[in-house]
């Protein structure tokens, strides 16, 4: 009887240590996630408006934005929130990029990091290079993004958004033959939305370049960034 009360002890106090442990690496994530949250929101300009100072226009964005996003507003939408209005039509947008657009997760990501290269966005690019790789975007070619360069050994469906994308923002057109060529696979709302992704994150992109907004020290930004604000 006694070893049995022994062992039963032993269990309650293992097992209550294991969910003080527990608590406590939560805890300690959660400080974590709050600190990385809070350095990855700074800019020198149009800083984070402090809660207490929202008004009741932009409280009714941010609810919007959690209740949806399930997550607090970050980066380009905490520098949209000074006008909260763009700011919810811009998660609107976003969201139908994420779950209703015709372009997939892989080949939307390869938009997206090549737009960051273009802008010299360290945010975007730092946000997006883990979902890019996650998606299924070869490190070759990521790496090749990286460096402003096209990636040699793309797929047919990555080549075809790689050039229209290239060519919308160098050249402001697209030929026909990179237009049939992405219409041909994603159809005429595929064009549509590779357009509008395109737009969408020059937007992004202008939005926190005007901000100077900051990734975490010590985070990995672009590989070969061109300071454009030096003469």
């Amino acid at each position: 009887m006694a070893k049995i009360l022994y062992n039963l002890r032993f269990l309650i106090d293992f097992n209550t240590m294991t969910t003080i442990l527990r608590r406590a690496l939560y805890i300690g994530a959660a400080l974590t996630n709050l600190f990385f949250f809070q350095v990855t929101q700074a800019a020198d300009r149009l800083p984070a408006i402090p809660l207490e100072q929202y008004t009741a226009e932009q409280k009714q964005a941010v609810t919007q934005y959690e209740a949806v996003r399930k997550a607090p507003i970050f980066g380009p939408f905490e520098v949209m929130l000074y006008s909260p209005t763009m700011m919810t039509n811009a998660q609107e947008v976003g969201d139908y990029m994420k779950a209703g657009s015709a372009i997939p997760r892989n080949l939307a990501e390869l938009a997206i990091l090549y737009i960051a290269k273009e802008w010299n966005q360290d945010y975007v690019w730092y946000q997006h290079v883990p979902l890019a790789l996650k998606a299924g975007l070869a490190q070759a070619n990521v790496d090749a993004l990286g460096y402003g360069q096209k990636p040699t050994n793309m797929n047919d469906d990555e080549d075809a958004v790689y050039a229209f994308v290239n060519e919308i923002v160098r050249n402001h057109q697209v030929a026909d033959q990179t237009f049939d060529r992405v219409k041909r696979r994603f159809g005429s709302k595929g064009v549509v939305d590779l357009t509008s992704l395109t737009a969408f994150y020059v937007h992004l992109s202008m939005q926190l370049n005007v901000a100077k907004f900051k990734i975490p020290q010590g985070a990995a930004g672009i590989p070969h960034r061109v300071d454009a604000t030096k003469p």
